[in-house]
């Protein structure tokens, strides 16, 4: 049979719940919750069926907590925003979108050819098609041809005739 988990408590019960109380997201609030459950006597595998998370998990948590209580627990982040600094500053991507309006740039590939050109930025296809979703802007280039369509018999079509 495994040992009984020793947490030296650093808070009481209504501190505790004070906490889970004012955790300002879900994550906080969920493992605010898992510690409260364990300060209340409830084992490790009985908080983790009812959190539905990994019995690892809570062992995580009071780790976490035994390491710097409330407020380590709370600290740690997991996911969020992955979003890095813009390589282009706000000046340089009202630039692009006015040389775009202006009809300078057509496709991705010119403005990828321009960030590098003008500021020496660089930015792949797929990172410049980020920052025309993210101004607002389209490809402006025209439908595909073929090369042997005729414009005399596709008037004269148009026409009726």
């Amino acid at each position: 049979m495994a040992r009984k988990m020793q947490i030296e408590w650093q808070e009481d019960i209504e501190m505790l719940r004070a906490a889970y109380r004012t955790a300002k997201d879900g994550q906080g609030r969920q493992r605010m919750h898992a510690i409260l459950l364990l300060r209340q006597g409830k084992t490790v595998a009985e908080t983790a069926e009812l959190l539905v998370v990994h019995y690892r998990t809570v062992q995580e948590w009071v780790s976490w907590y035994r390491q710097g209580g409330i407020e380590a627990v709370l600290s740690h982040r997991h996911g969020g925003s992955r979003s890095h600094a813009r390589r282009l500053n706000k000046a340089q991507e009202a630039e692009l979108k006015q040389k775009a309006d202006a009809g300078e740039i057509h496709r991705i590939e010119d403005g990828v050819q321009w960030a590098q050109q003008t500021h020496q930025v660089g930015y792949t296809y797929w990172g410049m098609r980020h920052v025309f979703a993210r101004l607002g802007l389209r490809q402006k280039v025209p439908r595909p041809r073929n090369p042997k369509a005729s414009a005399v018999e596709q008037e004269a079509w148009k026409k009726g005739g």
